[in-house]
């Protein structure tokens, strides 16, 4: 029987606060650079979202 698994918002939160924990320990004792740690922790980290924008062009002028 195929097992169900559910999205559950205060666990999802309650993981991304302890990796934010251990991703700011690690920095703080030197184990891993800024750049390592934006590397590792995937593509949206390394965007420069200040510097960016989103377009959207009339489709029906």
């Amino acid at each position: 029987m195929a097992q169900l698994c559910y999205y559950n918002p205060a666990e999802r939160e309650q993981e991304k606060e302890r990796q934010r924990a251990f991703d700011a320990a690690q920095l703080r004792e030197g184990e891993i650079s800024q750049a390592d740690l934006r590397a590792r922790n995937g593509f949206f980290s390394s965007l420069q979202i200040v510097e960016s924008s989103i377009s959207c062009q009339e489709a029906f002028a």
